[in-house]
């Protein structure tokens, strides 16, 4: 796959798979990185990222939800290089990165005005990325959040895919699915 811009390792409504998707927000871009990536992101890029001399552009999807409990999100930067892409896909394919996403998620969870109590966050490597499990308990009981993060390059471009689910994982099937939609481009 040859890459053009950020959003060709960005999902869009047209890859997600089946009916009854709906966009939450409108997603954004800019050549101002810092104003473009969640927090979740900056947080936990640490110094091999690369830094703002060499991001030229990013961009986010909407959060893609399809209920009950279905999300499909992506996070995208183009470097000026393709050796500043291998250090970001580095970077966002790192279990350290999986982590901190994992913890920075699931304290914004924790904070919110949620009954729910936060009981664990698990991370476990998967055959594309990384498994992050955060599981949460009320009073009707204990219920788990899946979330597979996977990275994909192309060029100089950069996309990390999330895909979340409750209380199973995402479909493997689907997951695949919308990885090879994005990765033909």
């Amino acid at each position: 796959m040859t890459s053009g811009t950020v959003h060709d390792v960005l999902p869009e409504e047209a890859d997600l798979p089946g009916t009854g998707w709906l966009a939450i927000d409108e997603g954004f871009g800019s050549d101002d990185p810092a104003r473009t990536a969640p927090g979740e992101l900056i947080d936990c890029v640490g110094p091999d990222f690369p830094g703002d001399d060499e991001v030229v552009e990013t961009a986010a999807t909407p959060h893609y939800v399809r209920p009950p409990g279905r999300l499909v999100h992506g996070f995208g930067v183009r470097t000026t290089t393709v050796e500043a892409a291998g250090r970001a896909q580095l970077v966002l394919s790192s279990r350290d990165f999986a982590e901190c996403l994992g913890r920075s998620v699931a304290a914004d969870l924790d904070a919110s005005d949620s009954e729910a109590e936060l009981l664990a966050v698990d991370v476990e490597r998967t055959g594309r990325g990384f498994r992050v499990r955060f599981t949460g308990g009320t009073g009707d009981g204990v219920r788990p959040v899946q979330l597979d993060v996977v990275c994909v390059a192309a060029d100089r471009s950069v996309g990390l895919l999330w895909f979340a689910d409750t209380p199973d994982p995402f479909p493997e099937d689907d997951l695949v699915s919308v990885i090879e939609r994005v990765r033909a481009r």
